[in-house]
């Protein structure tokens, strides 16, 4: 559009439903010293009250009288907004979307409580370590960078700095219509680009900056140890990995699950299915523009915590020299299964098409994405693992 925002129609014959996402290319990697947990706290901000729409109980009231669901998510790089409800809401969920961006509010009482909200967000994880040690490690290993929150939500202390004033003056800064992506995907056609049109072409930017370049630095420390009250010890073990921009990311999505992405998976099966050792054993790695993680992690019984970690480095270190093709071919049907699967679901595409358009400004193509993991073979996944899982490499952090 004339403003700089990108749309996507993305037509799925014969679903009475669709979804309609805006996809900003702004969250915690960009955030300076000062606006840790600003792109979070502008997310959890979005359905609180516009100038149409005063309380965010009339919000919820539309929502709910419609049947339609909504929520937004921040990550390091995109927040994103969305709704989804039957065809006939289009042009509804459509103007809604723009309105919130555009013209929420910010009541100082609705930040003060949302404030509550986030500090018991961010509590609920550090009590998890299920959820909140792959963010946890993140920081372990990034968190020496001068640029970039790497737990999404900021600390408590971050949280209770943040007033209406921080949060309108950051939202003004980086807030820009030539860093936004609107997707709708349903059974819908032309009439979707109209409405798009019809609701975001008025929509100004106020940015003033551009977001910051981030050099991301690697924690020279290689362990870190927390002590909490728990039955159950937990630990993260990992290797600094590969930006999303490197083409051997298909690669690495392989070596990920091979190691610790299924229940096939060699670290699965190790810990779980023959030691007995652990509930769940996962892959938790990340990817950003400049750079990425490898890890595994797992929550084990207290006293074979150790024995865990150690069983995790030597499966991790050894993989170059034991890897079966049967692994590699197996990862690959296991990766190309879930997305043909997910291809049924309307937000797999805003998703998929949004962040395609609005990170690497092209339109995404599923066929493409799956003949890049068919050209992997096994010699690419070794060669690898030999790079990237090295004894000096690695990095651990264990609670117990």
């Amino acid at each position: 559009m004339r403003n700089g925002i990108k749309v996507v129609v993305v037509p799925m014959r014969g679903l009475n439903g669709v979804t309609v996402e805006v996809l900003v290319k702004i969250g915690s990697k960009y955030e300076k010293r000062g606006e840790f947990g600003m792109s979070h706290f502008l997310e959890h901000m979005a359905f609180k009250g516009t100038k149409k729409r005063p309380l965010s109980g009339d919000i919820a009231s539309e929502i709910d009288v419609r049947g339609a669901g909504c929520n937004a998510g921040t990550d390091g790089e995109v927040t994103s907004y969305w709704v989804t409800t039957i065809r006939r809401n289009l042009d509804w969920a459509i103007e809604l979307l723009a309105d919130v961006l555009m013209n929420s509010t910010y009541r100082v009482d609705e930040v003060n409580r949302e404030k509550g909200v986030i500090i018991e967000e961010i509590r609920m994880y550090e009590d998890n370590s299920l959820m909140g040690l792959g963010s946890d490690f993140a920081k372990f290993v990034f968190g020496k960078s001068k640029i970039g929150c790497f737990n999404i939500s900021g600390e408590v202390e971050d949280v209770i700095s943040i007033n209406r004033k921080t949060l309108v003056d950051y939202k003004r800064k980086y807030l820009d219509t030539n860093r936004m992506v609107v997707v709708v995907a349903g059974d819908v056609g032309k009439e979707a680009f109209d409405s798009v049109r019809g609701y975001f072409d008025v929509f100004k930017t106020t940015a003033s900056q551009v977001l910051p370049k981030v050099k991301i630095e690697i924690n020279k420390e290689r362990v870190m140890v927390k002590k909490k009250e728990m039955q159950q010890g937990h630990f993260c073990v990992g290797v600094p990995g590969l930006a999303w921009t490197d083409e051997r990311k298909y690669v690495l999505r392989l070596m990920e699950v091979i190691l610790a992405g299924n229940r096939s998976s060699r670290l699965f099966r190790k810990i779980r299915e023959e030691k007995g050792w652990a509930y769940y054993v996962a892959s938790v790695g990340q990817k950003y523009r400049e750079a990425g993680l490898v890890a595994i992690q797992a929550g084990v019984k207290m006293e074979r915590l150790d024995d865990a970690v150690d069983l995790t480095i030597e499966e991790m270190i050894g993989m170059g020299a034991s890897l079966e093709e049967r692994e590699v071919e197996m990862a690959k049907e296991y990766v190309l299964g879930k997305m043909r699967l997910a291809m049924d679901e309307k937000q797999f595409w805003s998703e998929f098409v949004g962040r395609k358009m609005l990170l690497e400004d092209k339109l995404a193509s599923v066929e493409e994405e799956i003949e890049n993991y068919r050209k992997v073979n096994k010699k690419m996944v070794v060669d690898l693992a030999k790079e990237l899982l090295v004894k000096d490499k690695i990095r651990k952090l264990v609670v117990r």
